[in-house]
């Protein structure tokens, strides 16, 4: 009985010898795997921007403002053969409409011996993207259900593109487009209030007096158009601001 317990205790013993060997060699695999993970984190991050790149690109970030979501890409950047450090950085071409700029770099070398380099860069700005769901027709008017959002990085301001979605929403297109066709503010238009041949309330009015009248219109017009009008009680026919959907004014 006695043996069986030294052979079982030692069987004991030599499994858990055996266990604490394999946990050392994975917390061992772990903690290289570790270290390689994070070299190469390191070493990917030293590629995408030097010391002074870096400085470039968060100088130029503070041209806007910190709810910007931007990105910059230096488009070129001389290589430096001896340690410098920057002395000064200041804009020669501030961004344009395309987002292109020039940053000027002024360095410092070995001896305080000075050099100024020229860095063009391009920024992209974060934009949402309004998307149609469904083709459409010329006159139809956009509906919040009928389109969808998309995020991308823009070059510029991106000015052809509506900036919110109250800019989408309750405009017409002005021709007929395909599915999932970005919306730009060259397709859009401010829809049709008013028909030919619609019956209207003729609002005429001075600064002292206001006379509302029935007509019928002659031609079709969005808000704020002028508009042929014809009153129905005189039969004479006037032009008109479209000021609603059922009324036109005219100013005496």
């Amino acid at each position: 009985m006695a043996k069986r317990v030294r052979s079982l205790e030692f069987g004991v013993w030599s499994e858990s010898r055996e266990t604490k060997n394999v946990n050392i060699r994975t917390l061992f695999c772990f903690f290289l795997l570790s270290s390689v993970f994070f070299l190469a984190l390191s070493e990917a991050h030293s590629q995408e921007y030097s010391p002074i790149e870096a400085r470039i690109v968060q100088f130029v970030r503070q041209i806007y403002s910190e709810d910007t979501d931007v990105q910059i890409k230096l488009n070129s950047i001389p290589k430096l053969k001896e340690k410098v450090k920057v002395k000064d950085m200041s804009l020669l071409k501030i961004p344009d409409l395309e987002g292109e700029g020039i940053c000027l770099v002024e360095l410092e070398g070995a001896g305080g011996k000075g050099k100024s380099v020229h860095v063009p860069f391009k920024v992209s700005m974060k934009r949402k993207l309004f998307v149609l769901r469904q083709q459409g027709k010329r006159g139809d008017v956009i509906r919040e259900r009928d389109i969808t959002i998309r995020e991308t990085y823009l070059h510029g301001r991106g000015a052809e593109y509506p900036p919110s979605i109250d800019d989408v929403v309750g405009r017409a297109l002005k021709k007929d487009v395909a599915i999932n066709t970005i919306v730009t503010c060259q397709i859009l238009e401010d829809p049709v209030v008013i028909k030919r041949g619609e019956i209207v309330d003729i609002v005429a009015e001075n600064k002292e007096i206001i006379v509302q009248t029935k007509g019928r219109t002659v031609d079709k017009g969005k808000m704020g158009d002028m508009i042929r009008v014809r009153n129905m009680a005189s039969g004479k026919e006037i032009q008109a601001r479209v000021t609603a959907n059922n009324a036109v004014t005219v100013e005496f």
